[in-house]
């Protein structure tokens, strides 16, 4: 994966992990993921060279969102967000509306009095595709560990409507509040000039509140 390729071995490169990606293997799918972010690295002017290329690395990442193993589906995000801070892929309309509408897919409603069956009666594919959601808008807040573009405080308040969704959503969305309450906090009184009063009653709320990081 630390190999430098030339520019005519990218395609069949790239469809190999395609093919990996549909391996019944669920490790082989994770070291894909792991192997692509070390490769890209290495490789980094030659696929910025070439526009097909990071559109095709785009797309299997993002499909590895969805992908069946909780596992997988953590390292294609870790992968995500790794490759939108090197500013190879690039944050726009197009897949935060993709990650926001993987958020909508709906889930039984929570039922008070029988909570321990809840989980038995979602579909998992409808959990998986939003979590999908949820890992995505995750990827893409954590990009940013040091401050706060245009697009973050819509982001966040997408994120947080899922904070009471079922696991591993709300874990999910826990590790995201946390990981960014940690790295904006040294620069907090000019990163909160990118927010609303209305999105930092929201966000106020959720990171000086310790009970959303048990």
């Amino acid at each position: 994966s630390q190999g430098l390729l030339y520019p005519q071995q990218v395609p069949l490169v790239l469809q190999v992990l395609k093919q990996i990606a549909k391996s019944n293997s669920w490790h082989a799918r994770y070291t894909l993921l792991t192997y692509l972010q070390t490769m890209v690295f290495y490789n980094l002017f030659i696929f910025l060279n070439n526009e097909e290329a990071v559109n095709n690395i785009r797309w299997l990442v993002i499909k590895l969102l969805e992908d069946e193993q909780l596992e997988v589906r953590e390292m294609a995000a870790t992968t995500l967000g790794g490759l939108l801070q090197c500013h190879f892929l690039e944050i726009d309309n197009p897949m935060q509306t993709h990650f926001e509408q993987l958020c909508k897919m709906r889930l039984p409603k929570r039922r008070k009095r029988d909570l321990s069956t809840v989980m038995d009666t979602i579909p998992p594919a409808d959990l998986v595709k939003r979590h999908a959601g949820v890992l995505g808008l995750s990827a893409c807040i954590l990009s940013s560990p040091y401050d706060v573009p245009t697009w973050m405080p819509q982001l966040l308040m997408d994120l947080s409507a899922h904070l009471n969704d079922p696991q591993p959503i709300e874990m999910t969305v826990k590790k995201t509040l946390s990981n960014f309450r940690r790295t904006h906090h040294d620069n907090w009184q000019q990163h909160k000039q990118q927010f609303t009063d209305d999105q930092l009653l929201v966000l106020t709320d959720l990171l000086v509140s310790p009970c959303y990081y048990a």
